[in-house]
């Protein structure tokens, strides 16, 4: 007697899922300090490390209720990537892609930090295309 139903092999946790660790770690981390920053930004710009002569475009008020609306939503994402979340994983990427390519355009406003952010957003990229679905099982 066949089963009717096919078995689809169950992805078997590694020791990689520690990357997706990382990942959500960093998400949730890259967005308290994009809410802090935004904050800062919101009530006193003069605070911030940029005005308005190093925006692409804007007000540095603009950017600070920017900045605190995307930290919400990057910390969001990550608390939901540490559940393994399909969903998650595909807004990560997204997130993560479209962090990188924010900090590349103020790379003229905070060089060091746009480029450690970059090297970050890439790390969170790798993780969770070739290790998120471990997270699953976990």
């Amino acid at each position: 007697m066949s089963n009717a139903h096919a078995q689809t092999p169950a992805t078997e946790a590694t020791g990689w899922t520690g990357w997706i660790a990382f990942a959500s770690v960093m998400l949730m981390l890259s967005g308290v300090l994009s809410g802090v920053e935004g904050f800062l930004a919101v009530i006193n710009n003069n605070w911030t490390m940029w005005n308005n002569n190093g925006l692409p475009f804007g007000s540095a008020y603009g950017w600070g209720w920017w900045s605190m609306f995307v930290g919400l939503v990057v910390f969001s994402i990550g608390a939901a990537l540490m559940r393994g979340s399909m969903f998650a994983r595909t807004v990560a990427v997204f997130v993560a892609a479209s962090s990188l390519i924010s900090h590349f355009v103020s790379l003229n406003v905070a060089p060091l930090w746009s480029i450690t952010l970059i090297t970050i957003d890439l790390l969170v990229i790798w993780a969770v295309i070739v290790h998120g679905k471990e997270m699953k099982e976990i």
